[in-house]
């Protein structure tokens, strides 16, 4: 039984966030580093994702953290790539670079525009003082703002990568059912 739970409740998270976010209006793009593109992934498998899901960019390198969604140079010295402040970059940058992208369109107001990030050490190898294997940072940016979360996950790399989609989907949804 826990299978069948395991393999459905990403795709009944992506449909409650799809509801959600077509209800309001809303758009999402995702930046993933340690889960390299699963939340998108999971995001994408419901139907009729095109009508809420713009995209998402996988920046494992911290180059790409810093080109491709603005995070501060400073942020990743100062903090580390695994950080609440660097998965706050993140979701920021993301939803900075989404609003330009779509433009003056309706959808390019604060209003409408989510971001998730997730960055974190999925594994067998990169534990830091402080942060262990498991060590995954969250990103959620809504029109009200950006919050952040920690969790630390056990588990093999991938159980590690599953846990921390699952979580970072089940974030989003619980802001927007706020």
């Amino acid at each position: 039984m826990s299978a069948v739970r395991h393999d459905t409740t990403p795709l009944l998270f992506g449909l409650a966030i799809g509801f959600a976010l077509t209800r309001i209006g809303g758009r999402l793009m995702t930046a993933e580093s340690c889960t390299g593109g699963l939340v998108s992934h999971w995001v994408t498998a419901v139907p009729g994702t095109s009508a809420w899901f713009d995209g998402g960019v996988v920046t494992y390198a911290n180059a790409a953290k810093v080109g491709f969604l603005q995070v501060s140079e400073t942020t990743l010295t100062r903090w580390g790539a695994v950080s609440a402040e660097t998965a706050a970059e993140m979701a920021q940058g993301l939803q900075r670079q989404h609003r330009q992208c779509l433009g003056s369109s309706v959808q390019a107001t604060a209003e409408g525009l989510f971001a998730i990030s997730v960055t974190g050490i999925a594994g067998p190898e990169g534990a830091l003082p402080g942060k262990p294997i498991g060590t995954v940072f969250f990103g959620w940016a809504t029109p009200q703002g950006v919050t952040t979360g920690r969790r630390v996950f056990a588990g093999g790399r991938g159980e590690i990568q599953r846990q921390a989609a699952l979580w970072a989907l089940s974030g989003l949804f619980a802001r927007l059912s706020a």
